[in-house]
């Protein structure tokens, strides 16, 4: 995209387990991820979308739409954002700097099948980014390491100094 081009877009889209936009800087926890194991497809998964949005200097102080969709391999939507974001002009920018605005939503979603979904992004209704995910059934994790069998029982032995 050319820095002339008065035409927002998405500069990166990321799935993962928690992220936050806050005072232009964006944290995530377990990002990027593309693949998924759950135990349970009855119970919703939680998942955060975090995005980049380039603006440039002739769409500032504009309202631009943005929708988030959530859907199945077969076109299914399963969770939906809709809203509107305007990227103002500080005073100190210089003329025809382009912007990026950060932003961090979290989902919760009923997946029904094991299989491939997408996130798709459209700013001022045109599909502007789109990510896949994999969604695999895995048992519930049992507990890891040896068990204890019993009461924990005071060591015998010579005192240590």
């Amino acid at each position: 995209m050319a820095e002339s081009d008065p035409i927002p877009a998405i500069d990166f889209l990321l799935i993962a387990d928690r992220a936050e936009a806050i005072n232009g800087k964006l944290y995530l926890m377990g990002g990027a991820w593309d693949s998924i194991s759950i135990a349970d497809l009855n119970a919703p998964i939680t998942f955060s979308l975090a995005l980049g949005i380039l603006i440039p200097w002739q769409a500032t102080n504009e309202r631009h739409r943005m929708r988030l969709v959530v859907q199945s391999a077969a076109g299914l939507t399963l969770a939906e954002l809709d809203g509107e974001l305007v990227a103002g002009r500080p005073p100190q920018l210089e003329a025809g700097t382009q912007q990026r605005l950060l932003f961090a939503t979290t989902f919760g979603v009923l997946l029904p099948h094991p299989g491939a979904y997408a996130v798709i992004v459209y700013l001022n209704e045109r599909e502007a980014k789109r990510t896949g995910f994999t969604v695999q059934v895995s048992p519930p994790a049992g507990p890891t390491g040896p068990a204890l069998a019993g009461p924990l029982m005071p060591l015998t032995g010579p005192p240590v100094a």
